[in-house]
């Protein structure tokens, strides 16, 4: 639900105002100065980033505030509809407090905030808890202006092919418009959001001989126009369940009938705690047992729903909530879809699943060349008896800079230069990366890692270019010539203008 602006007629000159703020406080941060990284060959990028939500883009920028600059990010969506805020998701407002920080890089007028005032005033920005998520998409569009974020839209990456020399450029296959094409790149980040290391988890028994137009999951584009007058039966207790049991109801369903496998609802969301600088900044620094042991805890405790997209459904008196009635099994009966819940038969015309994502490279297509070579937790990590976890031991096992690690580097000495920044971080980075919550932490880690590696790299150019240097700051040991400006006579403005007030003194 996006606010109304308190004076709409000026909405245009604020953002206007405000986009002369940011490019002033950039030039206060030297935005745009050296180009220090050697080109890496004609038409080879530096960097390619697979995905243009608020992740790619925070990422562009922060790259761009280094100077590197032979970035593209890649997206599938078309302009202005990244990420997942205008399609996919049907909360009503972001899940993340407003007042964490955000995508700005430290550019205080870059920030959420700024933006939100500059559109709908202060008041308003006092009077939300968290921003409306339709206006979360227009900030993104905003940001995308005003750094100038070189994206390529309505573009899929398909494939990612390693480099036959351990230090050439990845082929890059993208599928668009103008159908496939390449591009080369020294390095590619995965920032491909909440389905990035798998994909949607449906559980086959339940969904996988079911028809195509009676059911769907929560990450799937859904027609609830279609779903007005009708029955809908829907699985799962997290926030994405309720938010599209909601946006049924208020479209118009007969009836929405929710069901939970578990006993009783989480009520403590450990995510929450977590959104501390130094916890989001240095978990990635704890050491492997204990970053198992507490990933492992958070799994148990698991995340509630928010108050808010319960209230929304509770608001409907068609609408059924059932802890403790797991789905046994289900058929098709005709035109319905008979479902077995806890021994008991309910039939629905269409069923929901809100059964989350699976952690499973394999599901990737553009991680299929390499695949094989990714070391995931299983392969490094062996816990203590009783502490296994099959689900963390499908995890990426990454760096601190979110780079994937190869099981042999003999086989795979490239691997250093490819990234995941997305769902499959969360065992070695906890939040820290693409949750809103943990994403200037991880954009600055990764960002830092890069350009680190980068510098490395480039070692004997730079000291090069270092040893070429001859921009002379002495030009004369005697008087100044008469081309010269004139020398500044005075140590500071007060004692400029004591002696001719108002004057502008050299």
């Amino acid at each position: 639900m996006t606010a109304v602006p308190a004076n709409p007629s000026d909405r245009a000159a604020r953002l206007d105002a405000l986009r002369t703020r940011i490019h002033d406080e950039l030039d206060l941060l030297n935005y745009g100065g050296r180009d220090w990284v050697p080109s890496p060959g004609d038409g080879v990028l530096d960097v390619l980033i697979v995905g243009g939500g608020h992740a790619g883009q925070a990422l562009s920028f922060a790259l761009a505030r280094k100077d590197v600059r032979r970035v593209l990010v890649v997206d599938g969506a078309p302009a202005g509809l990244e990420g997942p805020w205008s399609t996919q998701a049907r909360m009503r407002t972001l899940r993340t407090p407003k007042m964490l920080k955000g995508p700005d890089n430290d550019v205080p007028a870059l920030s959420p905030r700024e933006w939100f005032v500059a559109t709908y005033g202060q008041e308003r920005w006092d009077a939300i808890r968290y921003i409306p998520r339709l206006d979360w998409q227009e900030y993104l569009q905003f940001y995308r202006e005003v750094t100038g974020i070189d994206v390529i839209n309505e573009t899929a990456v398909t494939g990612v092919v390693p480099p036959t020399h351990p230090d050439g450029p990845f082929t890059v296959t993208l599928s668009g418009p103008q159908g496939e094409t390449t591009r080369l790149a020294q390095r590619v980040i995965f920032a491909t959001g909440l389905e990035g290391a798998g994909g949607i988890a449906a559980p086959a028994h339940l969904f996988g001989h079911l028809p195509q137009d009676r059911w769907g999951h929560t990450s799937h584009m859904l027609d609830f126009e279609a779903m007005r007058g009708k029955r809908i039966g829907v699985l799962g207790g997290g926030a994405s369940a309720f938010d599209v049991a909601g946006t049924a109801l208020e479209h118009g369903a007969g009836s929405v009938a929710h069901f939970m496998r578990r006993t009783e609802m989480p009520a403590v969301n450990p995510l929450r705690w977590m959104e501390y600088a130094s916890f989001v900044e240095h978990f990635c620094d704890w050491d492997d047992a204990d970053k198992w042991d507490f990933m492992r805890k958070v799994l148990e405790i698991d995340q509630p729903s928010t108050q808010s997209s319960i209230w929304r459904c509770f608001e409907h008196m068609n609408y059924s909530f059932s802890l403790g009635s797991p789905w046994l099994s289900t058929r098709v009966d005709g035109e319905e879809v008979v479902v077995d819940v806890a021994g008991v038969e309910h039939r629905f015309d269409y069923v929901i699943a809100g059964t989350g994502v699976a952690v499973d490279l394999r599901m990737r297509g553009e991680l299929s060349a390499f695949v094989d070579h990714v070391a995931l937790w299983g392969d490094r990590y062996t816990p203590p008896s009783g502490k296994e976890h099959l689900g963390l031991a499908a995890y990426p096992y990454l760096t601190g800079s979110f780079q994937f690690t190869p099981k042999d580097a003999t086989a795979a000495p490239w691997m250093g230069r490819l990234y995941h920044f997305a769902q499959g971080a969360r065992v070695t980075m906890g939040i820290t990366g693409h949750q809103l919550s943990g994403l200037p932490a991880g954009v600055q880690r990764l960002v830092w890692g890069l350009t680190r590696d980068l510098f490395r790299e480039h070692q004997a150019a730079v000291r090069a270019d270092f040893d070429a240097y001859d921009e002379r700051e002495l030009i004369s040991l005697g008087p100044r010539p008469a081309d010269q400006p004139p020398i500044q006579r005075f140590a500071s403005s007060a004692e400029a203008e004591a002696v001719v007030p108002d004057a502008v003194q050299v």
